[in-house]
């Protein structure tokens, strides 16, 4: 039996990217859309070149360019990793947050919408407060939230098509470049840097990007009911106590300097954990291994 046909988008970025590879590896069939200024990626060239077969990209200048690419395509899971995020916007930052978060998303999927059984789409606990409702804490999460409300209209117009919508506090792997706490404090160790960190109460709970494509595969793999789900570990880590496990064996300590902010604890939401997943334990152990890996 042939392996299904993945649609996805933002795979120039740090969890796309990981599952693009991953898929490619397992032998599915790959529809990759893409900016035309991503033609250059060096890491997404590479796969082409590994997996000429697999791996097709589509590259699109404007929005009539990307209709006339993908009105015809036939896929059977569709799943969504372009994102823009910002934690604080500024007034320039608002057109970019709608037309990646909600525009784009919108145009791909109203063009596919009767040819594809599944739609997973990322976003994050900002979405939500201690309830399941949606609750926007940031311009980000009021994005995410506006295109989850445009796939509840789909969602009734296209009564065969699952919608899934996966949500995750922090995430972490090998290579990860993002401007998050964990690749910083990599960084600023390798460039001999003090980090600042807003507290000393400082709590993140984080996933490990083997988790996210677990659940991507539980999704695919299962007839899980539609729905949001949330992908969180079972413990939260404390950074000052994290900071000083990496520094067990280190000659030269990681510098860090705490700050005295206040600090929002993380929301226990009510939020249901995907069925049929769990994530990896041992989060702190592979921070630590990478840790090693990358500065040594």
């Amino acid at each position: 039996m042939s392996k299904k046909t993945l649609l996805l988008t933002g795979t120039s970025g740090f969890i796309g990217y990981n599952f693009l590879s991953y898929a490619l590896s397992k032998n599915y069939n790959v529809i990759d859309i893409l900016r035309v200024k991503n033609k250059t990626n060096y890491k997404l060239k590479k796969l082409k070149k590994k997996y000429p077969k697999k791996y097709k990209n589509i590259f699109y200048s404007n929005y009539f360019d990307l209709k006339k690419k993908i009105k015809n395509l036939k896929v059977n899971y569709f799943i969504n990793f372009a994102a823009i995020y910002k934690n604080k916007h500024e007034y320039n930052d608002i057109p970019n947050f709608i037309e990646s978060n909600i525009l784009f998303p919108t145009l791909i999927y109203d063009l596919i919408a009767k040819k594809t059984k599944k739609i997973i789409n990322f976003g994050s606990m900002m979405q939500h407060n201690e309830s399941t409702k949606l609750a926007s804490q940031n311009l980000y999460a009021a994005s995410k939230n506006a295109f989850e409300m445009i796939c509840n209209y789909y969602s009734y117009k296209e009564i065969k098509t699952r919608f899934y919508h996966l949500k995750l506090y922090e995430s972490f792997g090998k290579n990860d470049n993002r401007k998050k706490l964990i690749p910083i404090i990599i960084e600023n160790y390798k460039k001999k840097k003090i980090t600042k960190i807003l507290s000393k109460k400082l709590e993140l709970n984080i996933i490990h990007i083997n988790d996210i494509i677990n659940a991507i595969m539980v999704l695919l793999k299962n007839n899980i009911k539609p729905g949001s789900y949330c992908l969180k570990n079972n413990k939260n880590i404390k950074i000052q106590k994290l900071i000083k496990i990496l520094n067990i064996n280190l000659k030269n300590k990681i510098k860090v300097k705490y700050l005295k902010k206040t600090v929002r604890k993380v929301s226990k939401s009510n939020l249901k954990t995907l069925p049929m997943w769990k994530p990896d334990s041992k989060i702190i152990e592979k921070i630590k291994l990478n840790f090693i890996n990358e500065v040594n």
